[in-house]
């Protein structure tokens, strides 16, 4: 079938010239509908969901501003943090500290303690809330309860000293020298004197 144009000419209502500057006027993409315009072609670097190019959720939750409950977390356990290292701190110089202060009061009583390895007799006393006890010897026990012998503790041991010596070492270490004065207190429960080895069963 002919087009309008062809009609057109065979009834003589348009002529040759006409069809040839319409044909010409018409443009070479109206056939084929034509293409987006600049306007309606999506950006080249624009995603869905209206996100920059390069950008994740993760980056945005980055910037997103933290609320005062999680403000208030994070100072608390930076505080935490800090305290627990205080502590660690104060505990390690206390340890160095009692370490270069029983360097000090071993080089006080070396050589000085008057302990005797074979004494059975124990002399009791208070220290540090519990009742503890050094064996000696009898001359040894009545020196203690005269005052002539002191008594020390180092280390967790009892040694017999003279009182020059318990002088001393009460100025580097007072909590170390148990008070000797008043009456003897009876000896504890749990306190068994130690069984001969000559002891059949």
């Amino acid at each position: 079938m002919g087009s309008l144009q062809d009609a057109l000419l065979k009834t003589g209502l348009a002529n040759e010239e006409q069809a040839r500057k319409k044909r010409s006027s018409t443009p070479k993409n109206a056939k084929s509908g034509g293409r987006k315009s600049a306007k309606g072609k999506p950006s080249r670097g624009a995603k869905p969901g209206g996100r920059k190019p390069g950008t994740s959720p993760a980056d945005s939750s980055r910037t997103r501003p933290q609320s005062d409950l999680e403000r208030a977390y994070a100072a608390r356990k930076r505080a935490e943090k800090a305290e627990k290292e205080r502590e660690k701190q104060a505990r390690v110089a206390d340890q160095e500290e009692r370490r270069k202060r029983n360097l000090k009061l071993d080089a006080l009583v070396e050589g000085k303690a008057q302990n005797v390895e074979d004494a059975e007799l124990p002399r009791y006393f208070e220290h540090i809330g519990r009742i503890r006890r050094v064996l000696c010897t009898p001359e040894q026990r009545e020196q203690i309860n005269s005052g002539h012998l002191g008594v020390v503790s180092l280390r967790g041991r009892y040694l017999i000293v003279a009182p020059d010596v318990m002088d001393a070492y009460r100025e580097l270490a007072k909590d170390l020298v148990p008070d000797l004065s008043g009456s003897e207190p009876d000896a504890p429960d749990d306190d068994y004197p130690p069984v001969p080895d000559d002891v059949t069963w």
